[in-house]
């Protein structure tokens, strides 16, 4: 419990600790003291500070080592893993996802489509650390993100429906009410403002999430005015606007003499940092300003000044008041997680850091498939989602960088690691997900996102997007869930809309709405025809049987001239 207090932040628990011990100190004290307790408290002091002064010195002189040795292995390393990437990147317009990974994300759905009180599906252990819920609701956001992104830019319906659902669960006081404890313990404040100051672990990862709700749909809801309402308490609520949240991100980082700025109240966490930064470049992409770049040297010198190790590893956290760090606390899931954290932001970054971990820490045989990784401690071997020591949780991260460098057997091999470590179910609904006696929503949300991605997806999502054809084109406005999951949903040239659909239960025939068609046209599906109303919109039904293949397009070549 102390240590969760510790990391969030709460400056007034070692104050009163020390404040609490000196009474304590006064009572054990006799009626005698030991005249010699001086020179042995200053002599054991001194003792303490050499052993630190020595530790330190070998740890930068190994550190000093072990970056030279690193430097060469990436000079070497770097060609192979260009040339995998471009053998595995090579893909043409419209992706479909494949059934099994549609179940998964199936899942995703169900619980971003619960009421807001149901938490059932979530891991609740506290609202501080990394099991939080906030956590596991930005993955889902991420997650579906991805999905809409890369197979269905076209399909909003129910997608979109779940995307805005799991945004405004985000704003509630059972995600959100963990901040009135850390502004009153570790800031001194009666002000829950979650945006003003600090708190990045909330602004930057919300700032991502609806970045790609809104570069993905052109739907600019959260940019009107007191749009984004943070209801911290009952009755304390904070509204602000996508704008406003930028604003104010941006502008912390521009103020902060590190640049990057606190989580918690005194904390620096760069994975928060990092996390808004891939927020703040998807902004920028979308309405077309240049904040990220400007700031972008800053940043970078900070990090490379001021959070990164002898070694070249990035610290996962520093103090924003006194400068200490606690090391060692990630290893290779530190170097691990930067590979995707700088993805679509500091490409050079993330591509040093792939090629660290597979020269320092994967040890896979590409013959027979049998992956296995070395010199992991701490952290390294744990879930983080619910703080239970575990073998496979640096997987779901392993296969999520290696499917975005395009290495197919890798990704395969780590993937197949979470699945015999972890095992899978299915739901009353006949979704799929790891089996949670095992693992934590966090890590199954992880598996997925890795199931999601190929070679070069998070990249090319955060820096291009969907094409303009897929935006502009025909949209699948309602679809019933539960009832028809969307495997594929896009538009080749800004007029057909190409879909591939199946039952989420049993098959059916099912009421489609597709808009933003040419008013008064006809389309055809497959064999069947419908007419366009005057808003653009159509209806019409589809026996959902297995893989259905549903393309709509015009009657008539001469009705797009």
């Amino acid at each position: 419990m102390l240590a969760q207090w510790f990391g969030a932040g709460a400056l007034s628990v070692p104050l009163l600790l020390w404040a609490g011990s000196i009474p304590g100190a006064y009572l054990a004290t006799g009626d005698r003291i030991w005249p010699k307790a001086g020179v042995v408290a200053a002599a054991l002091l001194l003792v303490l500070f050499l052993y630190a002064n020595r530790t330190a010195a070998a740890s930068r002189r190994h550190g000093i080592e072990q970056r030279t040795a690193r430097n060469a292995m990436i000079e070497s390393s770097l060609g192979d893993i260009d040339a995998r990437f471009t053998a595995a990147s090579s893909r043409g317009g419209g992706r479909e996802l494949d059934l099994a990974t549609l179940r998964h994300l199936q899942h995703s759905f169900d619980m971003a489509l619960q009421p807001p009180s149901d938490w059932s599906w979530f891991t609740r252990i506290d609202q501080f650390q990394t099991s939080a819920l906030r956590y596991q609701v930005y993955e889902i956001m991420y997650a579906l993100g991805t999905y809409q992104g890369i197979y269905t830019p076209n399909a909003h319906a129910y997608v979109s429906e779940a995307f805005r659902r799991i945004i405004a669960r985000s704003l509630t006081p059972d995600v959100l009410g963990f901040w009135k404890w850390e502004s009153l313990l570790g800031r001194f404040s009666a002000d829950f403002d979650p945006v003003l100051h600090d708190n990045i672990m909330v602004t930057g990862f919300l700032l991502q999430g609806l970045m790609l709700y809104t570069a993905n749909t052109g739907d600019e809801r959260y940019c009107r005015k007191n749009s984004v309402r943070f209801q911290v308490t009952s009755d304390r609520t904070y509204a602000y606007d996508l704008h406003s949240i930028r604003d104010s991100v941006l502008h912390q980082w521009q103020a902060s003499p590190f640049c990057l700025f606190a989580c918690e109240p005194n904390w620096i966490y760069t994975p928060c940092n990092f996390q808004g930064l891939t927020g703040s470049r998807l902004y920028d992409r979308y309405f077309g300003s240049s904040g990220t770049d400007v700031l972008m040297p800053v940043f970078e010198e900070s990090l490379c000044r001021n959070f990164s190790e002898t070694n070249g590893s990035i610290l996962p956290i520093r103090s924003e008041l006194t400068g200490f760090t606690i090391p060692g606390l990630c290893g290779a899931l530190g170097d691990l997680t930067v590979v995707m954290f700088a993805r679509g932001t500091i490409n050079h970054l993330s591509r040093r850091f792939w090629a660290i971990f597979l020269g320092e820490k994967v040890v896979f045989d590409r013959e027979t498939g049998q992956l296995s990784l070395t010199g992991l401690v701490g952290a390294d071997k744990m879930d983080a989602g619910n703080y239970t020591p575990s073998d496979y949780a640096i997987y779901p991260h392993l296969a999520q960088a290696a499917g975005e460098y395009g290495d197919k057997d890798l990704r395969a091999a780590a993937l197949k690691k979470c699945y015999d470590g972890f095992g899978q179910i299915t739901t009353p609904t006949g979704a799929t997900c790891l089996d949670p006696a095992k693992a934590s929503t966090a890590t199954n949300l992880s598996v997925l996102r890795a199931e999601l991605m190929q070679g070069g997806d998070w990249r090319d999502l955060i820096t291009k997007g969907p094409p303009p054809t897929a935006l502009s084109g025909p949209i699948l406005s309602h679809a019933p869930y539960p009832g028809v999951l969307i495997a594929k949903a896009y538009s080749n040239d800004s007029v057909d809309l190409d879909m591939v659909l199946y039952p989420s239960g049993d098959s059916g025939t099912f009421s489609l709405t597709v808009s933003r068609l040419q008013p008064g046209k006809t389309y055809s599906f497959p064999t069947e025809t419908t007419v366009a109303d005057e808003m653009g919109d159509a209806t019409f039904s589809v026996l959902v049987n297995g893989r259905t293949h549903v393309h709509l397009v015009l009657t008539d070549a001469e009705d797009t001239e």
